[in-house]
């Protein structure tokens, strides 16, 4: 088992929060380096590049995961190189899946009011928050009171730096149903919009988040995670106008390329499309004289 010196992994955190990186990101660095440390055969500062592609090959999760872990180890061993503790990066050829175009993959509306009609208080609201205002977990787990402006005209959630995935913020209007569901949650004047239900100071992880609503929906018999509700937001906000700039304004997409994986095309349009293309007057049936 490898080891990471607890003086470097400070340096290269305290690197991380001058870059403006937020401490959530700083935690999923500092557990992607644990990880890697425990199956390094030597020192992570003393690893080769034959370490880091056995490392490599011994993953058994998906290709997002992989390329993720990938990416926060290249990180690190090219900060390493910046700063003078390595003369070149051993994880600079590391090889990556590609990641083909996914399709998204909306709840069903049905099984959407389903859910949200039996859920309980606080599942109710992420349930409204991610399928109406297309928030991710992390998202819904750092949203504070003060970002609900409720008096603007219209009245808008704000998705503030710290709670985005990306650096930009933005704001989502909010329907009247969305308004009606916040008051009767009757949130805090102030602070996290959602308490810790273990009394412990802070925001929830977005993976509890994550977790709890999944789990939920899995007890519902609802085939469905909490992130199929953002597609199903995506999917429904772009058949509205067809705007896809908009789309990509409300769901905070630095590309509209990553829009286009979560809002679907209009299927029955493209049915209709395909049934409108000219044909012989009559096809001859296959065995037919």
């Amino acid at each position: 088992m490898g080891d990471l010196p607890a003086d470097v992994l400070a340096a290269y955190l305290d690197h991380l929060r001058m870059q403006g990186r937020s401490e959530m990101t700083l935690r999923g660095r500092r557990g992607a380096l644990g990880r890697l440390a425990r199956q390094l055969p030597g020192p992570v500062l003393e690893a080769t590049a034959a370490d880091l592609l056995a490392w490599r090959q011994a993953m058994t999760v998906g290709p997002v995961s992989v390329r993720s872990y990938v990416s926060h180890v290249q990180q690190f061993y090219a900060w390493a190189v910046r700063s003078g503790l390595l003369s070149s990066s051993p994880a600079a050829g590391i090889p990556v899946p590609r990641i083909g175009r996914r399709l998204p993959r909306p709840i069903g509306t049905e099984d959407l009011f389903t859910a949200v009609a039996g859920a309980p208080d606080r599942i109710r609201l992420w349930l409204v928050l991610a399928a109406w205002c297309g928030l991710r977990a992390k998202e819904i787990a750092l949203l504070r009171r003060e970002c609900l402006l409720l008096t603007s005209a219209p009245p808008v959630l704000l998705v503030a730096t710290g709670a985005t995935k990306g650096w930009h913020e933005r704001t989502i209007p909010l329907a009247r149903f969305t308004l009606d569901e916040i008051a009767a949650a009757q949130l805090p004047v102030s602070g996290w919009c959602f308490a810790r239900s273990d009394g412990r100071p802070g925001p929830n992880r977005p993976a509890h988040v994550s977790a709890l609503v999944n789990a939920y929906l899995r007890d519902r018999g609802i085939p469905a995670t909490l992130h199929m509700l953002r597609h199903w937001f995506g999917t429904e906000a772009y058949a509205v106008y067809r705007d896809l700039r908009a789309v990509q304004e409300l769901m905070g997409h630095a590309s509209v390329q990553s829009t286009q994986g979560y809002a679907d095309w209009n299927r029955a349009a493209a049915a209709a499309t395909v049934e409108a293309l000219p044909v012989p007057p009559r096809l001859r049936v296959v065995g037919e004289r």
